[in-house]
C-alpha cells in the first residue's frame, strides 16, 4: 500500500518537474532561466562578501545612499542614523586571520560580520574576532555578526560565551534567509533598475547555492503536490525519511566503483570514514598516484552535509610543513593546467572550487542538488573523477616527484 502510494508520488512529481524543464527549453531564447551573471563572478566567500559590503557602502556605486545599511541594521535593532567611516573588506585581525567585513562609525561602534556560506571555523576563530572588536571599540558599542545557516563550531572558542554575548547584543547569528528577506527588501527599495536586477541575481545565487532551494516554480510545484492530499503528504515523508539511506547506498556504489576503475590505472583511492558516517564537514577522498607520495589529488566537502565540494593538491598529513618553494611550484603546474586556482595555503599548495566543464555548479552541495547522485546512479561521475585524476597526473609529468618530496615534519 505505502509503495504504491509513494510511486504515484513520484510519478506525478517527475511529470511536473519534466513538463516544467521541456516549458523552459522551449522559452529558454527569450526567458534564459539557468543564465545567471553569478556562473562568471567570483562565487566564493570573498566574492560573496565583496557584493554584500558593496550594498551596504552608502558612497557605492549603487547610489542608493542609505537605503540598503539602514534595512540591515534595524534587523539588528541598531541605530540606523549614525555615520558610517569605513567599510573594510579582509580585516586583518592578527596573523593570517581577517575578518570578512568590517564597519566602523563615526561614533566608534564597530559591526564586524564573519561570512560562513560553506566553510567550517578555524580554532578560537570567533573568540579572536571578538576579542579584536571589542578592544578596537574602546568602549563604545560593537558586535560581531556570524552569516550562517550553522552553529558555530565548538572549535570556534565562543561556546562558552555565546548566551551571554547574544544577551548584550554583542553576538548575534544571521542566517542567509535573513539576508535574503534584506535583500528583497532592498530590491524593493531600489530606485535603479540595474541595481536591483543585480540584488535579485545575487538573492538567486544564494537561494540556489547557499540554502541549496530548488527554484522557485519546481519549488511550488512540488510543494503543491505534495500538499494535494493526506495521501501525498505521508508518501513525501516517507520518501524523506528514506534518502539518507538512498544516499548512503550510492556513495558505497560511487566508492566501489571509483576505487576499481583508480586500481586499474595504478592509482590507490583513500576513502575518508566520515564520507560514510555522519557527512562531517572537511570529509571526502584522496587520489595517491604512488604510495611514497606525502602530497595527493583530494576531493572535499567543506561544508557538513556533503556541501560546498571543492578539489586540489593537499598534504597527506598536518605533520608535514608546508614547503614554500615545493608549494609555490605545485601551484604553478596546477595554474598552468587548470587555471587559477587558491594561492598556497598550509594544508592545500592549489584548491579550486568544483566548476570545470565537467563539474557544473550543481555539483557544489550535494545535500540538495540531484545532479551528482544522478551522475552516480548512472555511472557517470566515478569516469569523470578518474579522467581528472589522468589529466592531473599528466600536469606533473616529469615534475611527479613533487609530490613525493621530503618535507620537514611540524
Amino acid at each position: 500500500m505505502v509503495r504504491n502510494k509513494v510511486n504515484s508520488l513520484l510519478k506525478q512529481v517527475t511529470f511536473a518537474t519534466a513538463t516544467l524543464n521541456e516549458a523552459r527549453e522551449r522559452f529558454s531564447d527569450r526567458l534564459a532561466p539557468e543564465f545567471s551573471i553569478f556562473d562568471y563572478l567570483r562565487t566564493d566567500e570573498i566574492g560573496l562578501s565583496r557584493c554584500i559590503a558593496s550594498l551596504l557602502d552608502p558612497k557605492g556605486t549603487h547610489g542608493q545612499k542609505n537605503v540598503f545599511l539602514e534595512a540591515f541594521l534595524a534587523r539588528l535593532n541598531w541605530p540606523a542614523n549614525i555615520e558610517i567611516r569605513s567599510i573594510e573588506l579582509e580585516k586583518q585581525v592578527n596573523g593570517q586571520r581577517r575578518i570578512d567585513i568590517y564597519l566602523r562609525f563615526e561614533n566608534g561602534e564597530i559591526i564586524g560580520v564573519e561570512n560562513k556560506p560553506w566553510a567550517g571555523d578555524q580554532k578560537n576563530q570567533l573568540s579572536d574576532y571578538a576579542a579584536f572588536i571589542e578592544k578596537e571599540a574602546g568602549g563604545h558599542r560593537w558586535c560581531l555578526i556570524y552569516l550562517s545557516n550553522y552553529d558555530p563550531s565548538g572549535d570556534s572558542g565562543i561556546k562558552d560565551k555565546q548566551e551571554v554575548l547574544e544577551n548584550e547584543g554583542k553576538f548575534i547569528r544571521l542566517s542567509f534567509p535573513a539576508i535574503i528577506e534584506w535583500l528583497e527588501e532592498c530590491a524593493c527599495k531600489s530606485k535603479a533598475l540595474v541595481v536591483r536586477m543585480f540584488i535579485e541575481e545575487l538573492t538567486k545565487f544564494i537561494r540556489s547555492n547557499v540554502n541549496g532551494k530548488l527554484e522557485m516554480s519546481e519549488e511550488n510545484e512540488i510543494k503543491n503536490i505534495v500538499l494535494a492530499s493526506s495521501e501525498t503528504l505521508a508518501s513525501a515523508f516517507h520518501i524523506s525519511s528514506a534518502m539518507t539511506k538512498v544516499k548512503e547506498a550510492l556513495l558505497k556504489e560511487f566508492r566501489d566503483e571509483i576505487k576499481k576503475k583508480l586500481e586499474d590505472k595504478g592509482f590507490e583511492l583513500i576513502w575518508d570514514d566520515a564520507l560514510s558516517n555522519g557527512w562531517k564537514s572537511c570529509s571526502g577522498f584522496n587520489i595517491k598516484f604512488k604510495k611514497e607520495h606525502k602530497l595527493f589529488l583530494r576531493f572535499e566537502f567543506n561544508a557538513s552535509g556533503l556541501n560546498d565540494f571543492f578539489w586540489g593538491i593537499a598534504r597527506e598529513s598536518k605533520f608535514i610543513k608546508k614547503d614554500e618553494i615545493i608549494w609555490n611550484q605545485i601551484n604553478a603546474v596546477m595554474n598552468d593546467r587548470f587555471g587559477s586556482g587558491s594561492k598556497p595555503e598550509e594544508h592545500w599548495p592549489w584548491w579550486s572550487h568544483i566548476d570545470r566543464k565537467e563539474f557544473s555548479q550543481a555539483y557544489r552541495n550535494w545535500y540538495s542538488s540531484e545532479t551528482p547522485w544522478i551522475a552516480i546512479k548512472e555511472k557517470k561521475l566515478a569516469d569523470e573523477i578518474v579522467k581528472l585524476a589522468v589529466h592531473v597526473h599528466s600536469a606533473f609529468g616529469e615534475n611527479l616527484a613533487l609530490l613525493s618530496a621530503k618535507l620537514p615534519a611540524n
